[in-house]
Formats: C-alpha cells, sequence, structure tokens
C-alpha cells in the first residue's frame, strides 16, 4: 500500500535535463507549486556536449553552462528542486504520488528523456571504458594523436567526431545509411575536415580487442565483404531509447517506448505529461525540448 504523501504540490516534474528544467521554471512562473525531482544526473545526456546550439540568447555555450543556467533560473521562479531519484510513480485518485520521495501533485510531467541506445555487437560490452565510450567530450583526451571511429549520423555522432577530429590524428565515421541525417553545418565542417573520413552502407559487426579497443569488424552492404578497420577507440552514437519505465504500463507507447501524447503533451493517463526525448515523436534538437517544455506546462496550468 503507497504510503501518503508527505509534501503535495500542483505540479512535479520529474527528470532534470533542459526539458525538465524548462518545464519547472514555465510551470512556477504560471504560479503553480512546483516540484522538480531528480536522480543527480543534473542535465541529462547534454552535459557531455562541449557545445550546444539553440537556446535562445546563446549563440554557443557548453552543456554544463547551460545546465547550470537553466537550473538558476528554475530556482529564482521558486521551483522546489528535490535531488534524489524517483523509483515509482503511482495514480491515485485524481492525484500522482511519488511513494518513495513522499510526494504528490495533481499534475506530473516526465521529462525522463533517454538512454544512448547501444550497438549490441560482440565485445561492446566487455570494453566499454575501455575503448568503447559514448562521450568524446570526457574520454576524447585518452586518444590523442590516434586513430578513432565514430558510429552514427546525426547531430549527436557529428559533433562528438568534430570534437575527436581536433584531438585524434584520424577519425573515421561509419554510417549504415548513404547520407548523414546530421544538420547541413555539421556535415560540412566534417568534410572540410583532412582527418575526418566516411565509411557509407557500413555496419559494425564487431569490437575486437583484449583489454582494450584494437579494431572493428566492418561489414559493407554494397559488396557484403568484411574486413577490419584498426582503431584505439569507438564512439557509438546511433540513437535514443525513450526512458518510460516510471509510466504505467497501460500508457499508449510507440515502437520505441516513446510516450504517445496530445498537442499538450499529456499521455492517455490524466494528468500526465511527457516532454522531450520521453515522448513519441520528439524532434531531438534543443528548441524541440524548449518547446515542448513550455507546451505541457502551460497546459497544466490551463487543467488546474
Amino acid at each position: 500500500m503507497p504510503r501518503a504523501p508527505r509534501t503535495s504540490h500542483q505540479v512535479i516534474v520529474i527528470g532534470a535535463g533542459v526539458a525538465g528544467m524548462a518545464a519547472a521554471a514555465e510551470a512556477a512562473r504560471c504560479g503553480l507549486q512546483t516540484a522538480l525531482f531528480d536522480d543527480g544526473l543534473l542535465g541529462g545526456l547534454i552535459t557531455n556536449l562541449g557545445a550546444v546550439h539553440g537556446h535562445p540568447g546563446l549563440v554557443a555555450t557548453t552543456g554544463a553552462d547551460l545546465v547550470n543556467t537553466m537550473l538558476g533560473e528554475a530556482l529564482a521562479a521558486a521551483v522546489d528542486y528535490q535531488p534524489g531519484a524517483v523509483t515509482e510513480l503511482v495514480s491515485m485518485g485524481g492525484h500522482w504520488s511519488l511513494p518513495d520521495n513522499g510526494a504528490s501533485a495533481s499534475r506530473v510531467i516526465l521529462a525522463t528523456g533517454a538512454a544512448l541506445r547501444t550497438l549490441g555487437v560482440p565485445g561492446e560490452a566487455q570494453l566499454t571504458g575501455r575503448g568503447v565510450s559514448q562521450c568524446a567530450f570526457c574520454d576524447g583526451g585518452l586518444y590523442r594523436d590516434r586513430d578513432v571511429a565514430v558510429v552514427g549520423g546525426g547531430d549527436g555522432a557529428f559533433q562528438e567526431a568534430l570534437h575527436l577530429a581536433e584531438l585524434c590524428a584520424n577519425v573515421t565515421m561509419i554510417l549504415r545509411g548513404r547520407k548523414p541525417r546530421a544538420r547541413p553545418t555539421f556535415v560540412r565542417q566534417a568534410a572540410d575536415l583532412g582527418n575526418m573520413h566516411f565509411r557509407w552502407q557500413t555496419e559494425v559487426r564487431e569490437i575486437v580487442g583484449d583489454g582494450g579497443v584494437d579494431s572493428l569488424r566492418l561489414y559493407d552492404q554494397d559488396s557484403g565483404g568484411e574486413e577490419e578497420l584498426s582503431v584505439a577507440a569507438v564512439f557509438p552514437f546511433i540513437g535514443l531509447v525513450p526512458r518510460t519505465a516510471l509510466a504505467p504500463a497501460a500508457a499508449k507507447r510507440d515502437d520505441d517506448g516513446g510516450l504517445m501524447v496530445d498537442a499538450h503533451m499529456q499521455t492517455d493517463q490524466p494528468g500526465l505529461y511527457a516532454i522531450g526525448a520521453a515522448r513519441a515523436g520528439h524532434g531531438g534538437q534543443l528548441a524541440h525540448a524548449l518547446a515542448d517544455a513550455k507546451t505541457a506546462a502551460q497546459g497544466a496550468w490551463r487543467s488546474i
């Protein structure tokens, strides 16, 4: 039986990434008693980026700087920020309860983000942290003047590759398709660098190494042949897996697990909203997350 909540708010936002902090600040500015819960990883995946574009009023900034700015804005708006993981979310007679956190609210905005998708190939799990990394800004310096590979063709993959190109001897981008999905600016920047190389229509079949990455076994979709590419490290950036386990199992999701929402970002569960990478159809850019946050916060305000 869920414990009775110790504190009650009008809105609870779960997840303190960009979308969550923006939603909490907007809800508080609308005059709603708002709490922001986070698992301690303040900012989420964006803190790994060395350069962030798309935030109003900022030409470019680091992910960490943006997170600090947005948390300050939320606190200034009187958001009750409560670090601590949320392990359970329960619907209770028109309210939502966080039993282990002793809190409840009539409206909850899930901004739990997503986890980076893994390649799922032999050698990946064993060599994670020993040449397999999903943070070039964290680990790129370990491979200075060496050859590395980046897997993926989206904005994140190109941003990581551009950073690595400043440090490493050669960066090979491995893409499954015939053209990248990243914005043209990133693609042009990469194409202009002499130490950037591209492998189109190519898949990683295995990460080879004993105690560290030695090479990648690649499959060429056009020829059907395989070969090994010698690298000291590989950085997979092949998409995201929405983190929606807190939502009721009955909540409608898309094939990737993202929560289906209406025009106000509300799920099919009354009073439960989903924004950013937690919702189906999220555009993936910073501007999209900010737009989601404003829509959900104002939707919650109008419905109370």
